[in-house]
């Protein structure tokens, strides 16, 4: 047993190691792609990203990173991913743990943390250049939360076709857990949201473009209708829908944004105007349409057509 001065020494060295190790860091080794893992510290999303080592060291600033995905903004340290602190703390409470009872040195025994697999979605900020991966699609830059509408735009819609034409399959893997009714409800709810997005970006794509390029600003919400969104293209541009689509083309945009306007207001209720409106022969009054995924696609793809013609001007 040892003497209380024995135990005094024991306690000042075990005070000093501790210091030592408060004056070290654990280092995190970026992935094959020189990227760190980070992750979103607000608690409603806490989306996984990556940020290049060496943009996160000399561009995103320690006061304030950026989500991808929803432009939370908090201070860079604050993005460390929660395993990461798990395993660090771990790492810290063995170090701690085998210098009490066997005054094994803390400093000798610090191990590196490594990045988990490098993502597929590499992109490089417009803005700032910082470079950054996610799985998926993203929206904001982590480094200055520069919004790029021409990626993000693009990106969202082809999200949108790529859903629709997988959802036989999602349909399938949701057969395996929920009834055939609970199926049917949300694949039918997942197709037509499609549809009111498809149109969202579509207006938000516009509104951001138009403004950029015009003295005054489009009026609220013009570009969710066809005629609209036409007239104002070519007043300023000289060119629009009808320049950029085929007539088949343009009819079907004319058709989906009146379909997404009865869905979004009317139920999904066909009513005299819309029959006015699209003299669509597919539909009666008080009919509830309906959408497919094969109309998604369709929609999409006339998006992009639009998004790439307005891109050029």
């Amino acid at each position: 047993m040892g003497t209380i001065q024995d135990m005094l020494r024991k306690v000042k060295n075990f005070q000093s190691d501790i210091q030592d190790l408060g004056m070290k860091t654990i280092p995190i080794i970026p992935d094959a792609k020189g990227m760190l893992d980070r992750e979103c510290p607000k608690n409603e999303c806490k989306c996984c990203f990556k940020v290049n080592a060496e943009d996160w060291r000399n561009i995103t600033k320690a006061e304030g990173a950026f989500c991808p995905i929803c432009r939370n903004n908090s201070p860079a340290i604050e993005y460390m991913p929660k395993s990461q602190r798990k395993e660090i703390i771990s790492s810290v409470r063995s170090l701690i743990m085998d210098n009490w009872h066997h005054g094994t040195p803390m400093s000798q025994n610090i191990s590196p943390i490594q990045s988990v697999e490098e993502f597929e979605l590499d992109i490089t900020c417009e803005s700032c250049k910082t470079r950054f991966s996610v799985i998926g699609a993203a929206f904001f830059c982590p480094s200055c939360g520069y919004n790029s509408i021409e990626r993000t735009a693009k990106e969202a819609i082809e999200k949108l076709i790529l859903k629709a034409e997988k959802i036989f399959e999602i349909q399938k893997a949701l057969e395996q857990t929920l009834t055939k009714d609970e199926v049917a409800i949300i694949i039918r709810s997942i197709i037509e949201n499609s549809l009111s997005d498809c149109i969202g970006v579509l207006q938000t794509f516009n509104e951001v473009k138009y403004n950029s390029l015009s003295a005054t600003n489009a009026p609220f919400n013009a570009f969710q209708n066809v005629e609209k969104s036409n007239k104002l293209w070519i007043d300023l541009k000289g060119e629009g829908y009808e320049t950029w689509l085929t007539k088949e083309e343009l009819n079907s945009l004319l058709l989906f944004t009146q379909r997404r306007h009865l869905l979004e207001h009317k139920g999904g209720l066909v009513d005299l105007k819309y029959l006015q409106v699209t003299n669509d022969k597919s539909y009666s009054e008080g009919e509830r349409i309906i959408v497919t995924p094969a109309a998604i696609s369709t929609l999409g793809k006339i998006i992009l057509k639009t998004i790439e013609s307005i891109n050029k001007l």
